[in-house]
């Protein structure tokens, strides 16, 4: 069962395993996806992370660990750092195998992903904590990741310092560091909103 709201991706992945002989049924909501579970008992769960939405990614997999512990799980998503797509990345099952979409050259590497999630092999990714290596993509806090994902869902500098529970001029400061820590022109001309919130989407960025 594949959980995704964006129907390319969803078509794409549910096609390409389809092809490799697998029987897929495709959801676009949490809430779609724990009823699937409960109806299908399938073999392993794909998910996103972020949905849009008050539920998650995280609250379904955890959903499906305590639930259905024998289904195996997969995280398939746009971020490196499960902290930068849902707000409580802890409740992700550890023994997820996890996926970032930008890394995923051939359909062959997910149905690989499937079967090491069903199987319980050990997973390259099973620590999704790690620190971040030598390859060049800017990281930020785990707070600086709170407010990115905050500033992706439409937050102004007001709803920020409310979510935050501080004033408006700790948190221009905050954002200034963020802009900073992503290496974004901050002058008077540019828009770093817009480009943190576009590097947030492309999945360009780590939690350290």
């Amino acid at each position: 069962m594949i959980a995704d709201d964006d129907a390319f991706t969803l078509s794409l992945v549910s096609g390409g395993l389809e092809a490799q002989g697998y029987a897929v049924t495709a959801t676009t909501s949490v809430a779609q996806a724990m009823e699937a579970v409960r109806v299908i008992d399938p073999h392993a769960v794909i998910s996103d992370l972020n949905f849009g939405t008050t539920e998650n990614g995280a609250d379904l997999l955890r959903f499906v660990a305590d639930e259905f512990p024998w289904v195996g799980l997969v995280v398939l998503t746009s971020h490196r750092s499960p902290e930068l797509a849902v707000p409580d990345p802890h409740r992700i099952p550890r023994g997820a195998v996890y996926l970032v979409k930008s890394q995923l050259g051939r359909i062959d590497e997910l149905a690989d992903a499937v079967q090491r999630a069903i199987s319980g092999a050990p997973d390259d990714h099973a620590d999704l904590f790690d620190e971040p290596g030598n390859d060049g993509v800017p990281s930020v806090t785990a707070a600086q990741a709170e407010v990115l994902r905050l500033l992706a869902a439409g937050a102004s500098t007001r709803a920020l310092a409310e979510a935050r529970g501080t004033t408006t001029r700790a948190v221009e400061t905050m954002l200034h560091r963020l802009f900073v820590a992503l290496g974004l022109d901050t002058s008077e001309n540019a828009n770093p909103r817009v480009a943190a919130v576009t590097m947030w989407q492309r999945g360009g960025i780590r939690v350290r």
